[in-house]
Parts: C-alpha cells; sequence; structure tokens
C-alpha cells in the first residue's frame, strides 16, 4: 500500500534505492505494511477526533462518535452507559492487575484519550485494524503482518 501522503512515497522510494538489491523485497514490505498501518491510524484519528489539532474536545468527540454510530441493538442505551461499558470490558482485557489497576485508577475520563480505549471502542463498533489491513494488503503481506503481530 502506498502512503496516503505523497512526499513520504518518495522518501520511501528514495530509501529503496540505496539498500541493496537484496534487502529491498524486505523493505517494500516493511513500507507497505507501516503505510497500511498508517492510514488505519489516520482514519482513526479522524474518527475520533485527533486530526487537526483537535485534542482538547477529544473526551466529547469520541461520545459524539459513539452516539452516531449506536447500531439497532444498543439503542436503548446511550453512548456515555455505552462507554462506561465498553470501559469495563476494556478493563477486564488487560494483560495483568497492575496495568488493570493502573487504568481503573486513572478512570474513563483519562481512558477517552488513550489510544488503546479509543481503538478498543472502534473496534466494538466495527472499525477494527485486522480487518483494514486484510482489505488494503495483498494476502501475502497480510499473512505476513498477522505472524509479526502475534509473536
Amino acid at each position: 500500500m502506498r502512503h496516503p501522503i505523497e512526499k513520504y512515497n518518495q522518501i520511501q522510494a528514495e530509501r529503496l534505492a540505496e539498500f541493496p538489491i537484496e534487502e529491498r523485497e524486505f523493505w517494500e514490505r516493511q513500507f507497505r505494511i507501516s503505510n497500511a498501518a498508517y492510514s488505519y491510524q489516520y482514519q482513526f484519528n479522524d474518527v475520533a477526533g485527533l486530526n487537526n489539532d483537535q485534542t482538547t474536545k477529544m473526551p466529547e468527540d469520541l461520545i459524539e462518535w459513539l452516539e452516531q454510530h449506536l447500531s439497532i441493538k444498543q439503542e436503548s442505551r446511550s453512548a456515555n452507559e455505552l462507554l462506561e461499558l465498553y470501559f469495563e470490558e476494556y478493563l477486564e482485557g488487560l494483560p495483568n492487575d497492575q496495568i488493570r489497576e493502573g487504568e481503573r485508577t486513572r478512570g474513563l475520563e483519562e481512558a477517552k484519550r488513550s489510544w488503546p480505549f479509543r481503538r478498543y471502542v472502534l473496534e466494538r463498533n466495527d472499525f477494527g485494524m485486522e480487518e483494514f489491513m486484510r482489505m488494503n494488503l495483498s494476502s501475502d503481506d497480510y499473512a505476513f503482518w498477522i505472524k509479526i503481530s502475534k509473536s
């Protein structure tokens, strides 16, 4: 996948030309995967209200985004209620008690500003990175990305 910002495609092409020929295939794959990940992150930031220096409005933006994306099965709950539910689910899924308690201590308001929690909310609402990568990488690059991301 090409980088969404053209100047970085040029920089990557220049860098590739500097690598020995036997290393180029490896670096081409690395660039394609990192470009796809960047594109996902950029879309994520756009949805989450982080692009264009909007960081001061993040918590409200996340709630507004969630309100706009409530599904039929969720309509009986408010976005705030769902965010609280998601926060509890997110805490339960953390890998150990120390991390979980640190996040619980910081609370939901801080979590609204964090990449891992925002990603969890987006994934719960079908805006997942894995599917994005599958759709935007070749099957070989996707298989490689899955292999390295799981290790």
